[in-house]
């Protein structure tokens, strides 16, 4: 009896919950039946739809215009439609544009935007768009290279070095613009504002490109696309200081000759270097030339170009150097020498020499007045070097002129000697 009760009471609980599921169902439909009977429509509205912007297909690609101050927007959309085909619509189910039809030559324009659903079939109506206008401004762009240069008023050379150039890398850009905007651009700077004291070549990146018109001032380069590079290597090259003392060698003197008695002067005793070689001594002694003592007679001037190594500067400007003497307190005098006192030096090998001079007369000696005063034919002597004689023959050899008592003296002029070479 008690499973008879139990039983029932069971088929009762089934019964109820069956009612419950149906009445909701009776619900939904009703509500729904309602939705459209007594509420057909709403008005909705949708923020953050992506406007698209493109030119493709439209007269103003056909005629070669570009947008130059277009960015990428978001509209707020109210829409009107049934319930049940807007009510779940979110930003994704509406296409927004930029209606382009009236964009016909170069200027700026306030263009509608447009907004239908992205679903054909859908009965949507576009109640507003906020907003409903943007401003595009239009033009044909052109390209055109400009030289680049920079400009790094901070960086300087520490003591001792000199900043010889600043380079960069690339030497140009290609820029791209409107024509009028690209056609006052005369000049591209590399900017660098850091501050810098460098002893060695250094690179600095930059991407602070800057552009000028003839009269240097800023064009506005909004509008201006740099294509190809986005940043510039800017090349800092230093160079050594150095001071190069300037001197001139003395020939066909002897050993003993006092070469510091010369009265010589060096238009430029010294001048002021700069090489690239950074590891140089801060001072050098620099030969300029040589001058062949028997040439000397107190009133020629010689000129020397100063040399120097590949890549140095002389920065004193004067690329000769001028060897004058002083002839204050010289004085010249002639005087003959006999053939006892012609010497032979660098006898060839395997040979006998004979000296056919037998004198050099009108012999002009040069020196300080008071030793000319007092020297004398004995005093001197003519020596010949034949070291450059391979074969027997006759020679003529310029002679040096010299005196073992008094080094500061010296013979002017060739003062040939007659040289016979033999075979032993």
């Amino acid at each position: 009896m008690e499973k008879v009760k139990k039983a029932k009471k069971e088929n009762r609980h089934g019964a109820d919950f069956g009612l419950r599921i149906l009445s909701i169902i009776i619900a939904v439909i009703i509500w729904f039946a309602l939705s459209i009977t007594q509420y057909p429509t709403i008005n909705k509205t949708i923020t953050n739809v992506p406007v698209v912007f493109s030119l493709d297909g439209t007269q103003a690609k056909e005629k070669g215009l570009s947008a130059l101050n277009y960015k990428d927007i978001n509209v707020d959309v109210e829409i009107k439609g049934m319930n049940y085909e807007i009510g779940s619509y979110t930003a994704a189910d509406l296409v927004a544009s930029v209606n382009l039809d009236d964009v016909t030559k170069e200027g700026t324009y306030d263009l509608d935007i447009e907004v239908k659903s992205a679903h054909s079939a859908d009965k949507v109506t576009v109640v507003s768009v906020n907003p409903d206008t943007v401003s595009v401004e239009f033009d044909r762009l052109t390209t055109k290279t400009i030289p680049l240069t920079a400009e790094a008023p901070l960086i300087s050379a520490e003591e001792g070095y000199i900043l010889k150039e600043t380079t960069t890398s690339p030497s140009e850009v290609t820029v791209e613009g409107p024509k009028n905007d690209l056609d006052n651009i005369s000049k591209a700077v590399a900017q660098i504002s850091k501050s810098k004291k460098i002893s060695e070549d250094t690179t600095i990146n930059t991407q602070d490109i800057v552009f000028y018109d003839d009269d240097d001032n800023v064009v506005d380069s909004s509008k201006i696309e740099i294509k190809d590079t986005k940043s510039v290597d800017v090349n800092f090259v230093i160079y050594k200081k150095k001071t190069a003392k300037l001197k001139v060698d003395i020939t066909n003197c002897t050993d003993s000759f006092d070469v510091s008695s010369l009265p010589l002067k060096l238009s430029e005793e010294e001048i002021s270097v700069v090489s690239p070689n950074l590891d140089d001594a801060d001072t050098e002694t620099l030969t300029v030339g040589s001058i062949n003592l028997s040439e000397v007679n107190l009133a020629k001037v010689f000129s020397f170009k100063i040399p120097l190594n590949a890549g140095e500067i002389n920065m004193n400007g004067d690329e000769d150097v001028r060897v004058s003497f002083d002839a204050t307190g010289y004085t010249s005098k002639e005087f003959t020498i006999t053939s006892d006192h012609i010497l032979t030096t660098g006898k060839p090998s395997g040979k006998t020499t004979e000296v056919e001079t037998k004198k050099l007369t009108n012999v002009k000696v040069y020196g300080p007045e008071d030793v000319i005063s007092k020297l004398q034919d004995s005093d001197l002597y003519a020596q010949v070097n034949l070291s450059d004689i391979i074969d027997s023959g006759s020679y003529a050899r310029e002679a040096m002129i010299y005196s073992p008592t008094y080094n500061n003296v010296w013979g002017f002029g060739k003062n040939e000697i007659q040289i016979v070479v033999s075979d032993q």
